[in-house]
């Protein structure tokens, strides 16, 4: 059941450091602290395998993302004992594990589940490490993998007394969280391990004491492992502009697009660095733009590169901000308000709320105050952030002109204020808290959000889809979080295009466990090394049953655009017959490894890049292909585990 790790171990005799171990593409690690905004394009692997070997990949997670720290949520009465050893290198608190003896079965479920949750963590640490020392050095004893699961049966049975008739559901209970837990271990995940522990205990009770305890969560079996696709509400709100008051046409957006585009302004505003007083920068301006949009905008420019936002700079004043070069949101739109008077160009400001992360409640959304800006041009009233502008809180000062005359319809994503949105009709502020959130990049590469169009999403199923309509050249990826802690992106997250229609990326979600999670979903254009947040929106799942994670796949999936149909679950069942359907365009050959069977694909199996097999499992499952004719080796694209 463990053969893949197994395998590494035996190759390898010890867990290299985290530095060494090769990737597979979208092998996210451990739920990671992490940047929502920007994420470097991660490492990715080809993994080519020889055609006559069959070594299991190593795991290992992206090196964008920092190390948690993170603290265990486990109710723990046990008392702390520095000398005991962390399952995992975290700052996860040490227990010292009392025995099983001395822990005396509680008539409270609760208690006895929390205890139950302690044993069963201290039991798996006790019989997974022989040895702990630094990442580098830890080493892992393939022995004892297989006593993982008489592990957590022995804890569930001394201390919940089955009869003997369960005893059979007891050993098939944990199977399919065993691989997912290895790996949670070795890929240095304290959250999910803890997660996974409770979940198995949860579990375990719930069929020992189905008349006493009341627990939903289960995982996931040979039957009706995963239910139909969530598609939560869809209901739209309605966002259009006052044509009235503003303008969207396209001839003024061109004029827009134009001056910003204008490389001359932007070398010019580079040179006036030396600039010493607001009336010296005005006058700079008049002498170089021809007309009000274009002082707007070398105004907006020189701002974005000189002043950096100072968390905690109290002083406002237009000059104040101007002379230290510093400001928070008001000061940036008290410096451009005063400008713009002497430019002779009408401005206002503008006191509303911004959420450049999602809020659900207005107590929430009043924590996040904000300012900005609005210019009259021609009789129209247009918008300005400057601040964002800048970099915001960022503190880059990287010019964001997405938000210079930004259209009322995208800026309304992430700014409110009633009043002052330019909208017919304006919306809510609970309408606004349960809008995604939308990031420029959004609207820079095109993508429109086809469903569901909740920023917030309830649902009590194992699968959540989110589908967007995006341009052939754009790339994305979803994470899945909890506060700022990432859950493995290869385990719960799988983004691809759209079987039938390949103008929509669809992103799976498939949530571990009860709870509220943040959805970020990242994108770039194919020539791009750097993913940027694209949206954001949360998810509450409850009652989830058959959690499931997804199959592991690699650069070659992505590289020749293949799509998985199904099944869409990672973990299969030995002699479980499944049937493989795909789309793997343009390949040479195509090879299904089903442990020592080397099975090639009919032509009526395998034609027009549609691959549809049925397989009789009898080990990892491993999809290959080969493109180029020259070529003596064939190179995996995905892979499903056999448990």
């Amino acid at each position: 059941m463990f053969e893949a790790v197994k395998q590494i171990v035996r190759q390898n005799k010890s867990i290299p450091s985290r530095s060494t171990i090769p990737q597979p593409p979208q092998a996210t690690s451990h739920r990671r602290r992490r940047d929502r905004s920007t994420v470097p394009i991660q490492t990715e692997v080809d993994a080519t395998i020889d055609h006559q070997t069959s070594v299991k990949p190593l795991r290992q997670g992206k090196k964008a993302f920092e190390d948690p720290i993170v603290n265990t949520d486990v109710d723990v009465s046990e008392e702390y004992d520095k000398s005991s050893s962390p399952l995992v290198n975290s700052s996860t608190p040490k227990m010292k594990q009392k025995s099983s003896s001395q822990q005396p079965l509680s008539t409270n479920l609760e208690q006895l589940q929390n205890t139950l949750i302690t044993t069963a963590e201290h039991d798996v640490r006790q019989s997974l490490f022989n040895n702990i020392g630094t990442l580098g050095s830890t080493t892992l004893n393939f022995d004892t993998i297989d006593r993982l699961q008489d592990t957590l049966v022995q804890t569930i049975e001394k201390r919940a007394n089955p009869t003997k008739e369960n005893s059979n559901e007891l050993n098939n209970l944990f199977d399919d969280l065993k691989r997912t837990l290895v790996n949670a271990i070795i890929e240095q995940q304290p959250m999910l391990l803890q997660d996974l522990i409770k979940q198995s205990v949860a579990d375990a009770l719930k069929n020992q004491h189905k008349s006493m305890l009341n627990v939903t969560t289960t995982t996931n079996g040979q039957a009706n492992r995963q239910k139909a696709i969530t598609l939560a509400n869809s209901r739209e709100i309605k966002i259009s502009a006052d044509t009235k008051k503003t303008c969207i046409d396209t001839n003024f957006r061109q004029q827009r697009d134009a001056v910003v585009a204008n490389k001359r302004f932007r070398d010019l505003v580079q040179q006036w660095s030396a600039i010493s007083s607001m009336k010296d920068l005005t006058d700079t301006i008049k002498r170089h733009g021809t007309n009000k949009l274009e002082y707007a905008w070398l105004l907006f420019c020189w701002i974005g590169h000189y002043i950096k936002y100072a968390l905690n700079c109290n002083i406002n004043a237009a000059e104040s901000v101007f002379r230290t070069r510093q400001g928070v949101c008001r000061g940036f739109a008290s410096l451009y308000h005063e400008c713009c008077s002497l430019l002779g160009v009408d401005c206002y400001e503008i006191s509303g709320y911004a959420k450049n992360n999602l809020v659900k409640t207005n107590e929430e959304l009043n924590k996040s105050p904000h300012a900005w800006n609005s210019i009259v041009l021609d009789n129209y009233t247009y918008l300005v952030d400057p601040t964002w502008g800048a970099g915001g809180r960022d503190n880059e000062n990287k010019l964001e002109d997405f938000y210079f005359l930004t259209s009322p319809e995208e800026f309304i994503y992430t700014h409110y204020c009633s009043g002052y949105q330019l909208l017919a009709p304006e919306i809510s502020r609970a309408e606004f808290l349960s809008l995604p959130i939308m990031r420029s990049i959004y609207y820079q590469l095109g993508l429109n959000l086809l469903s569901p169009k909740q920023g917030f999403n309830e649902i009590s199923e194992n699968l959540f889809k989110i589908s967007i309509r995006t341009p052939k050249h754009v790339n994305m990826f979803a994470t899945l979080n909890v506060g700022k802690d990432e859950y493995p992106r290869n385990l719960h997250t799988f983004c691809q295009r759209d079987e039938t229609n390949r103008d929509i990326f669809n992103c799976y979600i498939a949530p571990p466990v009860d709870g509220l999670y943040n959805i970020d979903i990242f994108a770039n254009t194919n020539n791009e090394q750097t993913y940027q947040g694209a949206i954001n929106m949360r998810l509450r799942v409850s009652n989830i049953t058959n959690a499931f994670t997804f199959p592991m796949t690699y650069l070659t999936f992505k590289e020749h655009n293949c799509i998985l149909i199904e099944p869409l679950q990672g973990v299969v069942h030995k002699n479980e017959e499944i049937l493989i359907h795909m789309i793997i365009p343009n390949a040479n050959v195509i090879e299904i490894q089903n442990g020592h069977d080397h099975i090639v694909p009919t032509k009526d199996e395998y034609k027009k890049g549609l691959l549809k097999k049925k397989i009789r499992v009898q080990d990892d499952i491993k999809v290959c292909g080969r493109w180029d004719d020259n070529a003596d080796t064939i190179s995996t694209i995905c892979i499903f585990y056999m448990i």
